[in-house]
């Protein structure tokens, strides 16, 4: 199994308590079976009406709009772990992901001249409307440094190469998880990065060699993780997993691949993936000192809100209960 580091901060007391208290408002499996069951979208609503999401979806005329109660949701749980850390960093760190989404946005819109303002997302660490004046006026002295960065390690990219944009947001994404890394505040949070950058690696080198495009490997792969999945280049999809049977991830793997080649299908790996991250995060539930359940606790709320919209997504399109299911990661 594999081990979680720890770290014990007296400061994190208070912080606790309200994350015990916080978790048993969390969707269980039970309650999402129920939202399986719902026979339309607005009964799914009104299943969600004893939930942290019934105040959002009260104010909804339709819903049609469940993404609007979801980041409503999102911001709710940013705005309380801003409130319950004593460590701000913390959530700099959770907020430094949509930066860099803002960045991938504002540069894309550059190069495009295009405006592409209704996918900048309020939830980063610098404001949308200095992000944009910096950006249109070339102001980037006025950004912080690792965004600096990665905004000049991706436009070079992008101008030596055959200018697809799908370089940028490849570049954006390894500066990101590097930010992470380097930046971390936790050592439970730097862990918890590094296994998602080992789980993106896999799938990343799964999916290409399942296309036939292994070449794109080490341009699309992220650095600082635990494992180095190049080493399975050049061997055939079934011998994959055999490269990694002494980690934790051989079985998800052998799982996964198998799946993928009876139907062609990635969804198994794709859920395997969020159930390695959701078992981490469960297991900070004998932690009784540490920042580790407030991390573990953000996390837990995004995944749910990730399994909330694929089932609204999977009823508005009338797909059976069963398949939503088979695609649906596990929860908290």
């Amino acid at each position: 199994m594999i081990k979680i580091p720890r770290q014990e901060d007296t400061r994190f007391a208070h912080a606790l308590g309200r994350i015990r208290a916080l978790e048993t408002h969390l969707l269980d499996r039970q309650k999402v079976e129920r939202l399986l069951e719902s026979d339309s979208p607005q009964d799914l609503v009104n299943a969600l009406q004893d939930s942290d999401y019934g105040p959002w979806f009260s104010e909804l005329d339709s819903p049609f709009q469940f993404e609007d109660a979801l980041k409503k949701e999102r911001r709710r749980v940013f705005d309380l772990i801003e409130k319950l850390s004593p460590d701000r960093a913390i959530p700099t760190s959770f907020r430094a992901k949509y930066d860099f989404h803002n960045l991938k946005v504002l540069t894309k819109a550059a190069i495009a001249e295009k405006n592409f303002d209704h996918a900048l997302v309020d939830l980063g660490n610098i404001p949308i409307q200095e992000f944009k004046w910096a950006m249109e006026n070339e102001r980037y002295d006025r950004l912080p440094e690792h965004i600096q960065d990665a905004f000049q390690a991706a436009i070079e990219a992008y101008y030596s190469g055959k200018k697809d944009p799908r370089v940028l947001s490849m570049v954006i994404d390894r500066k990101m998880y590097l930010h992470f890394i380097d930046s971390s505040p936790a050592l439970f949070l730097k862990f918890y990065r590094q296994v998602e950058i080992d789980l993106i690696n896999l799938k990343t080198l799964v999916r290409l060699k399942y296309m036939g495009q292994e070449h794109l490997y080490d341009k699309a792969k992220l650095d600082g993780g635990t494992i180095d999945p190049s080493i399975a280049l050049g061997e055939q999809l079934e011998s994959i997993p055999h490269h990694f049977h002494r980690t934790p991830y051989y079985g998800l793997l052998e799982d996964g691949i198998s799946y993928l080649k009876k139907t062609g299908s990635f969804n198994r790996l794709e859920k395997l993936v969020d159930n390695f991250l959701v078992g981490l995060l469960r297991r900070t539930k004998y932690i009784d000192m540490g920042p580790e359940p407030l991390i573990a606790y953000f996390f837990a709320k995004m995944n749910e809100i990730k399994v909330v919209r694929m089932i609204f997504v999977g009823k508005i399109n009338r797909m059976p209960s069963e398949k939503i299911r088979e695609r649906l990661p596990d929860v908290f």
